[in-house]
């Protein structure tokens, strides 16, 4: 019996090593490096197959440990080490086979072993065996001063000044707390001849400083800023630019500018206000871009940071085909967003999300960080026209069986005869809230959202959704 055990597993053998490379690549693909190169050395026969990869994805956090951290010098030493390692098995070029590889690269720019990776990928590309680089730099903390972000920024300059091959060949690059001079934040995106893709993190040329961005020849098609300390961006020229979020800015006025955007299709604006930040001017802001198609907008449940506006709306929302409005306070009425929907003629798409954390509201500190909660928009609540409504979607995250939940989308209903479908969805799971409803024993905490056949009929009578309908509700939990 035992014997026939060994046999079989020696027949199995025999059938993988017969398998053609493409298919024993195929698998290699769906697992991660190590994986790849661990199955690389069970058999002679895959040794070879980690350096055929068409795309290696080499990132610190597949070397490092759940329980271990980047502030961790060894950690990341250690780290560092293992990736050279797998780096140099997977960009070697066995014999006469060329690979024309793409490679994703997540470093640490503190390293020790940076240089050495770098400069395995420098060869290679020399070599034509790499194509083009994604990179990510993430920095040793999350908490930098400025001084940090300084020197940062020097160790990403000087990177940058001796593995210009690299950037050269880089589509994708994500940069975390660096405060650099505005020469070298330009000479660095000027320099990256293929980006297409771009995101800030922390990053800045002074703090409320103005960055000019004027590209002309730039690839550069999605942009993200987060938590950027800049005054005012101005998009002086980014002719490829379709997909742009700016998220959490600290400019008491307008943070953007638009020149020449003619590609612009997918704009997110998501903040939390402070309180020393003045309502913005929504018209003004999107003021240039003339294409924008999809619109969302993120208040993370705190104060409406935009002033109420009308017609002024109408020459911005002319083209747009899908609008969202996220963070909306629990406490807020909904019927106000109705007016942004007016001005937008070719709305197909409107989707609401509604902020119902008790985790943000459950300490005294957190009720200090937190501004005091306003909309200017309140009053707007009732529609100005009838029946002219184009909608076709409208979706619903955060629903609860409420009055005023319920008055929303039955106006929607009664004014957009093309409705064909209204998603409604249970608020997003949230494990601080959970915690802080476990500590509650005085009132329900249970959801309102309905979640058995019963009470969704309930809901669809109330609305008056009968079988002659042509609206169907999605109920999703």
């Amino acid at each position: 019996m035992g014997s026939n055990n060994v046999q079989n597993h020696v027949d199995d053998d025999d059938r993988f090593s017969k398998l053609p490379d493409d298919i024993l690549l195929h698998i290699l693909g769906k697992t991660n490096i190590m994986s790849s190169i661990r199955a690389s050395f069970s058999s002679t026969r895959w040794r070879h197959l980690p350096s055929l990869l068409p795309h290696i994805d080499l990132s610190i956090w597949d070397f490092i440990h759940s329980n271990n951290t980047l502030t961790n010098n060894k950690v990341v030493d250690e780290a560092m080490a293992a990736m050279t390692k797998a780096a140099r098995i997977c960009l070697a070029t066995p014999g006469s086979e060329r690979v024309m590889k793409t490679a994703s690269l997540d470093l640490c720019l503190s390293a020790n072993y940076l240089y050495d990776i770098g400069e395995l990928v420098c060869e290679a590309i020399d070599n034509s065996n790499v194509k083009s680089v994604e990179l990510a730099l993430p920095t040793t903390s999350q908490n930098y001063d400025r001084a940090d972000m300084m020197r940062h920024a020097n160790n990403l300059v000087c990177f940058f000044d001796a593995m210009h091959n690299l950037f050269q060949c880089t589509t994708k690059l994500v940069l975390y707390s660096a405060r650099f001079s505005e020469f070298k934040m330009h000479q660095i995106l000027n320099s990256c001849e293929q980006l297409q893709h771009l995101e800030l993190n922390s990053c800045d040329t002074g703090y409320l400083s103005v960055l000019k961005i004027d590209m002309p020849n730039s690839k550069i098609s999605y942009l993200r800023l987060a938590s950027c300390c800049f005054e005012k961006i101005e998009f002086l020229c980014l002719p490829k630019l379709s997909v742009l979020c700016c998220e959490s800015w600290s400019s008491i006025g307008t943070p953007l500018y638009f020149g020449y955007v003619p590609c612009l299709e997918d704009l997110s604006l998501v903040c939390c206000a402070a309180k020393y930040q003045s309502g913005l001017s929504l018209s003004e802001l999107l003021h240039g871009s003339t294409s924008i198609k999809v619109l969302t907008l993120d208040f993370y449940g705190e104060k409406i940071w935009m002033l109420p506006e009308g017609k002024k709306l109408c020459t911005s929302f002319n083209k747009l085909t899908k609008m969202f409005i996220h963070g909306i306070n629990v406490k807020f009425g909904l019927l106000w967003t109705i007016a942004l929907i007016e001005k937008a003629p070719s709305l197909k798409t409107f989707g609401i999300e509604v902020w119902n954390h008790m985790c943000d509201v459950d300490t005294e500190e957190n009720r200090r960080v937190f501004s005091k909660r306003t909309n200017p928009w309140q009053k707007r609540n009732k529609f100005k026209s009838s029946g002219h409504l184009q909608l076709e979607r409208l979706e619903f995250v955060g629903f609860m069986a409420i009055k005023k939940h319920m008055k929303f989308i039955r106006g929607v209903m009664d004014y957009a005869s093309s409705l064909e479908t209204i998603l409604l969805q249970d608020k997003d799971p949230c494990e601080p809230c959970d915690a802080v409803s476990s500590n509650l024993t005085c009132c329900p905490t249970g959801s309102m959202f309905p979640k058995n056949k019963y009470e969704q009929d309930m809901i669809l009578d109330q609305l008056g959704i009968g079988v002659s309908c042509s609206t169907q509700i999605i109920f999703k939990t």
